[in-house]
């Protein structure tokens, strides 16, 4: 049991590298794009336009992305342990459902973009609704494009072809970058049409990359009702998780309409500094951990799936805590780094900052949104997602009121980072109950553990730029070297403060990096 255990965390130890390489080459050059956008259009009127009508499909296609794949996996696994041919036909046809589906979606979406936009954008006068509009009906085409390789993205998960799968988001922002950096005249509609074809190659590359995994387009069986139903009533439900994880930050844009012009760009920006290192890292645990612990859930091995859960809140609190001290500490510093040039000035970079410090207090919850939903889905009990899923907009959109008449654009951030707060906690104690586990003491422990060796960390940085500042030295000198030195007081202290627990997840950042990096595959970790 033990040396299976050991081979389990080696598989996706390599998997969570493979997915971490190819997401940071991915998110680099989204920050580069980012980049790029800041300096042509800053925090205007019409980089707001463009990110709403972006909202609307990009947020469609996120939810059904994380729904319809959440789904397919755990059914796909099933039927392929049967019968590889009866795998390939109900998959095929749920592929071809699927494209019918989001055709008929980007249809409908191109004939009521106008009312769409009415009603997403109603803080915005006459001239940015009609530029709204002609964005919308050419955006919307995302739906169809993106979410005909849906569950092609399931297919690959299931096949753990790791890396295809996460190399091909890079297609879009290549694209974008190469709209940005190449002057075609086009202004704002270089984001849209960059995103247009660039989501075309995606979507070509994973129908290829499918194929070369193994998976074939047959029909060999006839269309079987009972599988489409079985289907839907699991995928439905995930609806809530992808709901927490991803409609929130629509509702923020659409709400932000209310202030003066630059508020959305402000939150985007924000929320995608925010969101690298969920990206990066968080995805690549969930990404990595799911079609393992779908296995474990078919076979009944309850022990083995409270164990992943246990390691992987504790890994959550590793690594997000002590980013949300830095991020409180030099979210500004981060900002202007990042992405002062052009258009985007210093009282940009200000106020991005101190939205980003406002996102990032809630980042430890925010990540969790994702393992919470890779356990549900994998043990096909959704329903209590889709609850908490509308309950968790509601009170977002309860707490933006209240807090945006305080401090603006900020207080939506601050919003969002209370809402995830309050649902994660409730989802954390419901997980509990579904998988057994008697006590959570111990995983409390260690996330206490973190917190104080977090402290140190922001202690630490708020003394070390005290002190600079004193003795006058330059901030682009002092920023940098404090941020080190209080990364190195929590590693300090994490040390002092380690427990086997806490112990284990530096080994999976570390032992197993090092082994995939040397070229040791996973027979050699059993």
């Amino acid at each position: 049991m033990k040396n299976e255990s050991r081979s389990l965390a080696g598989q996706i130890g390599r998997a969570s590298v493979i997915i971490m390489v190819c997401s940071l080459i991915d998110k680099v050059l989204a920050i580069t794009k980012e980049m790029l956008t800041a300096h042509q259009f800053g925090v205007s009127a019409s980089l707001d336009v463009f990110n709403l009508a972006y909202s609307f499909p990009g947020t469609i296609v996120l939810l059904f992305t994380g729904t319809l794949s959440s789904a397919f996996v755990p059914l796909y696994m099933g039927w392929r342990n049967r019968s590889i041919k009866e795998a390939y036909s109900h998959a095929t046809w749920l592929i071809g459902f699927a494209c019918l589906m989001f055709a008929v979606l980007s249809a409908i979406g191109y004939v009521l973009s106008p009312q769409i936009v009415q009603m997403i954008g109603y803080g915005f006068p006459p001239a940015e609704k009609e530029l709204a509009v002609a964005m919308e009906r050419m955006l919307i085409l995302l739906v169809f494009i993106d979410g005909s390789c849906i569950l092609l993205r399931g297919v690959m998960a299931a096949h753990k072809q790791f890396l295809y799968l996460y190399a091909a988001p890079i297609f879009v922002n290549i694209t974008l970058i190469i709209f940005l950096v190449v002057d075609t005249g086009l202004d704002i509609y270089a984001l849209v049409w960059g995103f247009l074809i660039g989501t075309f190659l995606k979507t070509t590359f994973m129908a290829i990359a499918a194929h070369r995994s193994g998976f074939r387009y047959r029909i060999t069986l006839p269309y079987d009702p009972a599988v489409m139903k079985r289907f839907w009533l699991l995928a439905i439900p995930m609806l809530g998780s992808q709901l927490i994880a991803n409609s929130n930050l629509m509702v923020d844009h659409i709400m932000a309409t209310q202030l003066p012009a630059g508020g959305v760009s402000t939150l985007r920006y924000a929320f995608r500094i925010n969101d690298l290192p969920i990206q990066v890292v968080i995805l690549a645990i969930s990404g990595a951990i799911f079609p393992y612990i779908s296995e474990d859930a078919a076979s009944g091995n309850t022990e083995r799936l409270q164990s992943v859960f246990k390691y992987a809140i504790i890994l959550l609190g590793f690594l997000t805590i002590p980013i949300t001290g830095l991020m409180l500490l030099f979210s500004e510093d981060v900002v202007t780094l990042l992405l002062k040039r052009g258009a985007f000035d210093q009282e940009a970079a200000r106020h991005t900052g101190q939205t980003l410090a406002c996102y990032s207090a809630g980042l430890f919850f925010y990540a969790y949104t994702f393992i919470n939903g890779t356990f549900f889905a994998a043990l096909q009990n959704t329903r209590a997602l889709l609850k908490m899923g509308i309950i968790s907009i509601f009170l977002n959109v309860m707490f933006n009121f209240l807090f945006m008449r305080f401090w603006g654009v900020k207080g939506i951030a601050v919003s969002t980072s209370v809402t995830m707060g309050v649902i994660s906690i409730w989802f954390i104690f419901l997980l509990k109950k579904n998988l057994g586990i008697t006590s959570m003491s111990e995983t409390l422990s260690n996330l206490l553990r973190i917190l104080g060796a977090a402290t140190g960390l922001f202690v630490t940085g708020i003394l070390l730029v005290r002190i600079s500042e004193m003795m006058g030295f330059p901030r682009m000198i002092y920023v940098p070297v404090s941020a080190v030195m209080a990364s190195l007081a929590y590693l300090g202290l994490i040390w002092g403060f380690q427990t086997p627990d806490i112990s284990a997840c530096i080994s999976v950042l570390t032992n197993k990096i090092n082994r995939w990096r040397g070229g040791k595959s996973v027979k050699d970790e059993g």
